[in-house]
């Protein structure tokens, strides 16, 4: 059976029982054990992840557990995904998972300290973690075990990232890692994460304050070659990631940062800033530009929007990914319809107090009329004005993707 054939006909079924059915068959038939090794199905499947995650799929192939759910839910979701159907049967295949939103730092573009009424503070603990990866988990290609927060607050990550690698999972998470006590170093290299981004924007103590304020660049460093013990000492990953966002007061650090990163065995990344990111789906894009412009680098290969950018631009994303493919859970259980939401009220749903499966979150009221929402305006539908009217009497963020343009990646 051809694989779109295969992705027509699990719309018809329950995800869970079309899996048993599909193992049940690749015991009896040599060709469905093939289809796994198809060349073509796995270029599909890499071109959904950027290139720097492609050697640890190439691991979660390799290990096979729970391969054949994850295979068979990615196929389902791209054919949802592409009717742009509002009730999905598959799972996301991508988590963003917040262990904490307390951090330790004070950066300027972030609403994490500037604004810390707008959701309660707090740590995800392992047995609600284990709740949502037993149910989920199995589907999942991608954890990133971050987003409002510093992950290495909360004491029990190694645990969640040593849990999750039990569903195959590819785990990873980005830190400023101004808190990294040796056994939480340790213990997090064991547990198997594959990729830990870190946040590093300068060579100096002074020009790296200007960004990660209450930081301290040596004991970035130190942390640094405390992660490169640990990981030499396991004889095995993770993918070291540097982080340098490009500004107009480190820009000249730059030769020198990548210098740096080559000696410490680090993968350098320079990446242009992006706009205040508690701003990014409330205010439009021209007028998020106007207030960070302070922020811009003198070379334009480093910035990320244009000086004479005009009113009424829109971001260069053309869709969302988030309403079908990923899912964004809270410290607290509570979803986010995307990583760009810092406010709670702009929240989905809450898990286990209004749904008792984390599928019946994924298609709740809200979720099901954002996937409408979008889908109409990208069909350019006449039903547009009606599903924009009623988002706005129910309070939903995703009008402002239509009106401003969708979140960047």
């Amino acid at each position: 059976m051809p694989v779109g054939i295969l992705v027509f006909y699990t719309s018809a079924y329950e995800l869970g029982n079309l899996v048993t059915a599909f193992d049940k068959y690749q015991e009896k038939h040599l060709a469905y054990n093939m289809l796994f090794r198809m060349p073509l199905l796995e270029r599909y499947i890499f071109k959904k992840f950027p290139p720097v995650m492609h050697q640890s799929l190439r691991e979660l192939f390799t290990k096979k557990t729970y391969l054949s759910k994850k295979i068979i839910n990615i196929l389902l979701n791209g054919g949802e995904t592409s009717l742009k159907k509002d009730y999905l049967t598959s799972y996301p295949y991508s988590l963003v998972l917040d262990p904490t939103n307390i951090c330790n730092l004070k950066c300027p573009l972030c609403p994490t300290w500037q604004d810390i009424n707008a959701r309660p503070k707090g740590r995800m603990d392992i047995h609600t973690f284990r709740k949502i990866l037993d149910e989920i988990g199995p589907y999942l290609f991608t954890i990133n075990l971050c987003n409002w927060g510093e992950p290495f607050l909360n004491p029990d990550l190694p645990q969640m990232i040593e849990y999750a690698k039990r569903f195959n999972i590819i785990v990873g998470l980005s830190t400023n890692l101004n808190h990294l006590p040796d056994d939480a170093a340790e213990k997090t290299i064991n547990a198997g994460v594959d990729i830990i981004v870190m946040s590093l924007d300068g060579i100096t103590q002074g020009t790296y304050l200007k960004y990660r304020q209450g930081g301290d660049l040596q004991k970035v460093f130190a942390n640094i070659e405390k992660l490169n013990y640990y990981k030499n000492k396991a004889g095995k990953k993770p993918l070291l990631i540097w982080q340098f966002l490009v500004n107009k007061y480190n820009e000249t650090e730059l030769e020198n940062a990548k210098e740096i990163a080559k000696k410490m065995g680090l993968q350098f990344q320079p990446s242009p800033m992006r706009s205040s990111m508690g701003k990014e789906l409330i205010l439009p894009l021209y007028q998020r530009v106007q207030e960070m412009v302070d922020w811009f680098p003198r070379n334009p290969e480093y910035r990320k929007y244009p000086l004479d950018i005009k009113p009424g631009t829109k971001t260069n994303q053309q869709t969302c990914k988030w309403l079908w493919n990923s899912i964004v859970i809270n410290w607290d259980g509570s979803v986010s319809p995307c990583c760009g939401i810092f406010e709670k009220k702009w929240d989905f749903i809450n898990l286990y107090q209004k749904a008792s499966t984390l599928h019946q979150a994924w298609n709740s009221p809200h979720y099901r009329l954002a996937r409408k929402l979008v889908s109409a305006y990208l069909k350019k539908s006449n039903k547009l004005p009606e599903l924009i009217n009623k988002a706005e009497d129910e309070g939903l963020i995703c009008r402002n993707c239509i009106k401003y343009g969708f979140l960047e990646d």
